[in-house]
This record gives structure tokens, C-alpha cells and sequence, in this order.
């Protein structure tokens, strides 16, 4: 049976209503679902509290870890043991005393008569060194000289100097320095008897040296490093006399 048209304009009238009523909340309940799913993203998207670092961040720590310390570039003695050699050519100048030894061959003047300034290359000697580095600018040394080969125009055996000196660096903790060095000695070889230099019953003493010499060092390493001097060694008893000196070596230094 039809329903009369006035109740089914009622009816269409409420239908109304309850979706009018109904529309805001079922937009409400959309937006906090949007906004629920959006919450979730972003918790998603962020690391965990106490989460480990990315495999990145572990590669980038570990090579950090793994690099190597950089290198010492100083190179100061202190510290250090030293063992040095070197060659030595020198020009040798000699003022006789009246009891000196002959500095040239004689002649056949009398002893008194014989030359008394003389001047003649040196024989080829070593140079030896046992240092400490007290300091970096401050290196002692114990000292020695040996010659070669006689000096034929004094008639004197193989030079054999004993002695200690120290070192003084300037630039001390740089690869190229500069150093001065003094140095005392005892000369100890003797005459050879050849019999035309008896003439005047030579004395042989024992010598005093005084020894200074400058010049340039470079270290290649902390460990070795290589010299050049010029310099004057002097001796007062046997005869006045010196000898201008040019040495070249090599240094190596422990630890």
C-alpha cells in the first residue's frame, strides 16, 4: 500500500538532518586518521633512541681510527748516542823552536842554520767521533785523529791525535744546521830515526792541540745525517804549529 505524500516528505526531511549531523564527524574521524598516518611516518622515518650508527658513519670512524700518526720532522740530538768518520786534509805551517824537529828535508848546513818556517800538505787522516746529545744545540764528544801516513817533512810517524771537543748547533731541531766546534787533544806519535833528521837530536814530545772548526750538517733521517768543516788545529810544544783543516764525514746517532 503507497505511504500519502506528506509522510514521505517527512521522511525524506530526516534523512537530511542525519546527514548533516553525521557529515563534520566523519570528517573529524578522516583528519585524525591523516593525521595518525603522517605521526607514523615521521616515527618511522626517524632513528631509534640508542639505534647504531650507519654502515657509513662506522667506515668513516674506523678510517679515522686507522690513519696514521704524523711523522716526527724534527730532528734535535738530545737523547742521542752518535757515532761520526770523516776524512781530513789539511795544509800544515810550522815555526821551529831550536830543539824542534826538522820541517824539510836538511840540507847540508849547519843544524842552527836549517829552515825554521816551513809549509806543506798534511797527510790524509780520520776523523772520529763517540757523542751524546745533551741537548739538541749541546753535543760533547770524545775525539780522535789518525793519520794515514807519516809526515815524511817533519820525519814523524802516522798522526795520532786523543782528545774531546763538544758540538754547538744552531737551527738544532732542523734538518740543515749550522755548528761550530771546539776541541782539545793530546798528539802522541814519535819520531821515525831517519838519520839525516838526527842532526840535531830532535825531541819528539808530546803535543798539545787546540782544535775549532764550522760548518754545515743535514740530517736525511733522526737517525744518520752527513757534515762538511773548515777549521784550524794548532799544537804549541813540539814546534808552533798549525794546520788549516778540511773534513768531510758521515753521523750516525741511536735511539
Amino acid at each position: 500500500m503507497a505511504l500519502p505524500r506528506p509522510t514521505r516528505l517527512s521522511a525524506l526531511a530526516v534523512a537530511t538532518c542525519l546527514a548533516l549531523l553525521c557529515a563534520p564527524r566523519l570528517s573529524r574521524a578522516a583528519d585524525d586518521e591523516d593525521a595518525a598516518d603522517s605521526s607514523a611516518s615521521d616515527d618511522d622515518a626517524k632513528p631509534a633512541s640508542g639505534a647504531k650508527p650507519s654502515d657509513k658513519s662506522e667506515a668513516d670512524a674506523k678510517a679515522s681510527e686507522d690513519k696514521p700518526a704524523k711523522a716526527d720532522t724534527t730532528f734535535g740530538h738530545m737523547g742521542q748516542f752518535g757515532l761520526r768518520a770523516g776524512v781530513v786534509a789539511g795544509y800544515r805551517m810550522i815555526i821551529r823552536y831550536g830543539s824542534s824537529p826538522y820541517c824539510v828535508a836538511p840540507d847540508t848546513r849547519s843544524p842552527a842554520d836549517q829552515q825554521k818556517f816551513c809549509g806543506h800538505p798534511a797527510p790524509l787522516a780520520g776523523d772520529f767521533g763517540l757523542s751524546f746529545g745533551v741537548l739538541d744545540f749541546l753535543e760533547p764528544f770524545a775525539w780522535a785523529r789518525l793519520g794515514f801516513a807519516p809526515e815524511k817533512e817533519t820525519d814523524t810517524k802516522s798522526l795520532v791525535v786523543l782528545g774531546a771537543g763538544v758540538r754547538l748547533y744552531t737551527m738544532s731541531d732542523a734538518a740543515f744546521k749550522i755548528f761550530i766546534e771546539p776541541a782539545v787533544g793530546f798528539e802522541l806519535e814519535g819520531g821515525r830515526g831517519t838519520a839525516a833528521w838526527q842532526t840535531n837530536h830532535p825531541d819528539y814530545k808530546k803535543d798539545f792541540m787546540f782544535h775549532v772548526a764550522a760548518g754545515p750538517q743535514i740530517d736525511f733521517a733522526r737517525n744518520v745525517g752527513a757534515y762538511v768543516t773548515a777549521g784550524v788545529s794548532a799544537d804549541v810544544v813540539r814546534a808552533l804549529g798549525s794546520s788549516l783543516d778540511l773534513n768531510l764525514g758521515i753521523q750516525g746517532r741511536v735511539p
